[in-house]
């Protein structure tokens, strides 16, 4: 009875961390924020040490006015599509990104060193499309590259390190501010875990804080990812 009652005072704390604190957990804000939908992982051996290699899909949303959502890019998208297709695009400056991405993890000595890439496209949803499921209609399109490190003592945050690179290479026809520049990041990977039977992430002060029902896929905790641009 006493571990049942613990269990749910826990439970309120965390969910009382996740809500009440200044927007999104607390956290710092961030330019783009990622959920790790998927992913397949493997564990080789490459020049005699072992790494952890994997795929994963990733979806999620990109703040107003940063490189991948520009005012001008989400208003062109809006006009685009109904000049030329009769489309009507839902609310583009929700500014959608989704991502397919490799990374590459060295596990043989602590701290972990690494590399990810992949692409990137910045979607919108419409009438043509399906209204009620993810944005999926193309506005741009890129490749992302950049090295992680793992020095979090326990393990559940990854370091994005500085001079990781977003790097646009299509966009709609016609956009008049042509193509963007590449864009500089860093960031985390916040890995969830189990406290007390409460999926929690880490913060960045080391305190627990809830994993959301919006941050779940398919009921499964996700990894989030938060990007900050230079």
């Amino acid at each position: 009875m006493n571990t049942r009652v613990g269990s749910f005072v826990l439970f309120l704390v965390f969910a009382v961390l996740g809500t009440s604190e200044a927007d999104d957990h607390g956290f710092t804000a961030k330019a783009v924020v990622l959920y790790e939908l998927n992913e397949q992982a493997q564990i080789t051996v490459l020049q005699d040490r072992i790494h952890r290699i994997a795929s994963s899909g990733l979806q999620g949303r990109a703040a107003r006015g940063t490189p991948l959502c520009s005012e001008t890019l989400m208003a062109y998208a809006e006009t685009f599509y109904l000049v030329h297709f009769r489309i009507t695009v839902k609310d583009a400056s929700r500014c959608s990104v989704v991502a397919f991405g490799q990374s590459d993890l060295d596990l043989s000595s602590f701290p972990f060193e690494g590399t990810i890439g992949g692409a990137f496209y910045v979607v919108v949803n419409s009438d043509l499309t399906n209204l009620t499921d993810a944005p999926e209609l193309f506005v741009m399109a890129g490749t992302f590259e950049g090295n992680i490190q793992v020095s979090d003592p326990d393990r559940v945050i990854i370091d994005i390190r500085p001079t990781s690179t977003f790097t646009p290479k299509e966009i709609l026809p016609g956009f008049p501010g042509g193509m963007p520049p590449p864009a500089t990041f860093t960031g985390k990977f916040r890995l969830p875990f189990k406290l007390h039977h409460i999926a929690v992430y880490k913060s960045d002060n080391g305190r627990p804080v809830a994993v959301r029902p919006d941050e779940r896929a398919l009921g499964d905790p996700t990894v989030r990812v938060e990007v900050n641009f230079d």
